[in-house]
């Protein structure tokens, strides 16, 4: 985040402990900023980790959720399935109870077929022995043709009649013989559709606790992303408590530095001899700074690069003043090369035309924004020091203030 235009660089997060005194030199403005792009990477690898363990932890989640429905429908076929095997074992002990009062039926004719069979074969017996069933003796014994007659139609009746009532017998005996044999075999179907119920039961216990399990799994497996994210969470806290300490570091620094330079105001008037690339480069560096800072803003911006130019405290070409280690933040950001790339707009190479030609509009050697230069006021009077404005003379010129150290 740009927060020092001109003489401060991209503040960059660390998370390594540093000392809190700056060092006036540029070596160590250069360490704070190598430290400072160290530490900015490993704050996004936190959260490029936290991301993944979060998207890990919703995959988890999700899993879960369907691991529970799952539970949850085959708990459901479970109950059902109990109610089958309930209805069966109703209609297991229905056929049951069918298949005895067969049976009692089974029996009763069969001894009403065995009693017939038994009167039957006494008369018949009786008939034998009393030669009743001799005809020529019951023609002999008839007093008449018609006698005779009436003793056979008794004896066929009586034979007709035993026939009949041993048919009807077997016939109820085979009816019900038929009858019990389809209700044994409703039976055995429903005894197997039971076993088949009991089997698919069983089966489906097992998968619940299968299930039951890998939810188990899951769970943990949450925990543990919740765990590992809360630790990642707390690294990264860690992390931006201290962005704010390496931050102030690396500002003091360039401060301190900016302090030892300043032994003398600017006030450049022109003489300078450049070159078109140099212009075009002060105009990219203008761009990057002050593009929407209006006339007055641009060339304040190119006259303190011209004032630095006339100074014996820094570089002494254009190229060196705005290449110089750690002074312009859209350099280091590469910003410049960009617009460099695509040719500075024509506002800001008038602007740097001008500056080269001495008629710049400000002696400063330093420039910051006006906001961050009042932050960084209040904050050095709140900690008890000498205010950042008190221990300068500058002037405000748009959203910029430029100035020189006291």
């Amino acid at each position: 985040m740009k927060r020092f235009k001109g003489c401060l660089a991209i503040v960059l997060i660390a998370v390594l402990c540093l000392s809190s005194s700056a060092q006036a030199s540029q070596s160590e403005v250069d360490r704070l900023k190598e430290e400072s792009q160290k530490a900015s990477d490993a704050v996004k690898d936190i959260n490029n980790q936290k991301q993944q363990v979060e998207g890990a932890k919703q995959q988890l989640e999700g899993q879960a959720n369907s691991l529970t429905g799952q539970i949850s429908s085959l708990n459901n076929q479970i109950s059902s399935v109990t109610g089958e095997i309930s209805e069966t074992e109703a209609d297991i002990a229905e056929v049951e109870a069918d298949i005895e009062t067969l049976n009692e039926q089974l029996e009763r004719t069969q001894a009403s077929l065995d009693a017939q069979r038994k009167s039957m074969k006494l008369r018949i017996q009786y008939m034998y022995e009393n030669r009743s069933t001799n005809t020529l003796i019951n023609f002999l014994e008839s007093g008449s043709i018609s006698e005779f007659l009436q003793r056979l139609e008794y004896m066929a009746q009586i034979t007709a009649y035993d026939q009949a009532a041993v048919e009807r017998f077997a016939a109820t005996q085979k009816e019900i013989e038929d009858t019990k044999s389809a209700i044994e075999e409703k039976g055995q179907q429903l005894s197997a559709y039971q076993d088949n119920l009991k089997s698919k039961k069983s089966q489906l216990g097992v998968l619940v606790s299968d299930t039951s399990t890998a939810l188990n799994v899951t769970n943990s497996q949450i925990a543990d992303t919740k765990a590992a994210i809360a630790e990642l969470e707390k690294q990264l806290d860690d992390a931006k408590a201290y962005e704010k300490r390496i931050q102030k570091q690396y500002q003091d620094a360039q401060v301190a530095l900016a302090e030892k330079l300043a032994g003398e105001h600017g006030g450049y008037s022109g003489g300078y001899t450049t070159t078109d690339e140099e212009t075009l480069i002060l105009a990219a560096l203008i761009q990057a700074e002050a593009a929407n800072q209006g006339d007055a803003g641009r060339l304040a911006v190119g006259s303190v690069v011209m004032n630095r130019v006339a100074s014996s405290k820094f570089p002494n070409t254009v190229s060196g003043v705005v290449y110089a280690s750690g002074q312009f933040a859209p350099v280091t950001s590469g910003r410049v090369a960009l617009i460099l790339a695509e040719g500075p707009n024509s506002a800001c190479q008038y602007a740097a035309a001008q500056a080269i030609a001495g008629n710049t509009n400000t002696d400063a050697l330093f420039f910051c924004t006006y906001t961050y230069a009042q932050a960084l006021h209040d904050s050095q009077v709140a900690a008890g020091q000498s205010g950042f404005l008190d221990r300068t003379s500058g002037t405000t010129i748009n959203a910029h203030y430029f100035y020189n150290y006291l």
